[in-house]
């Protein structure tokens, strides 16, 4: 708890429907647009200020004029108004589940120790999960696995996976958009195909897994050389239709889920932010909108007290 004006109240489940690109200021290696990852851990991560910022976009017609300003705040330009502070903090969406390509299954998601006591500290419950041995997962069912270039073995968690709602399964699944948003199939086999693995099997998983995309600017003539004012002097020839390009960009895949924590001010905003947030539950973060980038569903939880 940050303090007894500003608490946590609960959280927002973040499952990304097509790849999301939250892009970092520069290229690294190879990698022209790389997504934002924290400096710590390389985890991927989507920030608080990205969350915040189509939030207050997408809420516009929910909460009108009044709503918006109290609980994103205002920053005093629009009708002379005075700046005003928001009255909810929306945190960074750290990683809970990334999804790896995998032996015997499409993909498998993975998750860590040290990321599910994240998870659970930001949902208010206490969750004890001990880190496998070397070249082991915890996992519903004991079997073989190979994960990339990976390969565990899986040992059976009963007490973790069970299916009450109150176990580290039931926790995470809360966290999932529901069974009428058409997520039935999902919600079915997440925990046949959620492992646990070591924080350092992890950390190397989310840092080579995601997915890398070779994509192409062509110029007016169709090539991605970038033309010659000199050689092509047509007039009509802007000097965007001059540019041709060929970059890499890097993208969080499908089926990856966030958690952001939600903290604020004991008030009535609360209610009806949560409120607008289940009738807005598909928004869509970080750029490459016109390419279908970052669909992205909403699961509000609340914490628990």
């Amino acid at each position: 708890m940050a303090s007894k004006t500003f608490d946590e109240f609960g959280v927002l489940g973040l499952y990304v429907e097509t790849p999301l690109h939250c892009g970092a200021e520069g290229g690294t290696g190879y990698v022209d647009l790389p997504i934002q990852r924290e400096r710590h851990t390389h985890y991927p991560v989507v920030p608080g200020s990205t969350i915040k910022g189509v939030l207050r976009d997408e809420l516009q017609a929910k909460l009108q004029e009044e709503g918006i300003r109290a609980i994103f705040g205002a920053d005093g330009t629009k009708d002379e108004k005075a700046t005003a502070p928001g009255t909810i903090s929306f945190g960074d969406a750290i990683l809970v589940a990334f999804p790896v390509r995998s032996s015997g299954a499409p993909f498998h998601w993975v998750t860590c120790p040290f990321v599910l006591e994240r998870v659970f500290r930001a949902i208010g419950k206490k969750v004890t999960v001990p880190e496998p041995a070397k070249g082991h997962a915890r996992a519903r069912e004991e079997e073989v696995v190979l994960l990339e270039e990976i390969r565990l073995t899986k040992e059976a968690d009963p007490d973790f996976f069970s299916d009450d709602p109150a176990s580290g399964l039931g926790l995470l699944l809360s966290l999932l958009p529901v069974a009428d948003r058409g997520f039935a199939y999902t919600r079915s086999i997440f925990g046949d195909r959620l492992l646990i693995v070591r924080d350092a099997d992890f950390k190397e998983l989310v840092e080579t897994g995601t997915e890398v995309i070779t994509r192409i600017k062509l110029n007016a003539l169709g090539t991605t050389a970038t033309l010659d004012p000199e050689k092509y002097p047509e007039p009509d020839f802007s000097d965007y239709d001059r540019q041709g390009n060929m970059f890499v960009e890097e993208v969080v895949p499908p089926e990856a889920l966030f958690l952001a924590p939600l903290r604020g001010s004991d008030g009535p905003w609360r209610p009806k932010l949560v409120e607008a947030l289940e009738e807005r539950p598909v928004i869509r973060l970080g750029g490459d909108e016109t390419i279908g980038r970052g669909v992205t569903h909403l699961t509000f939880v609340g914490r628990a007290s």
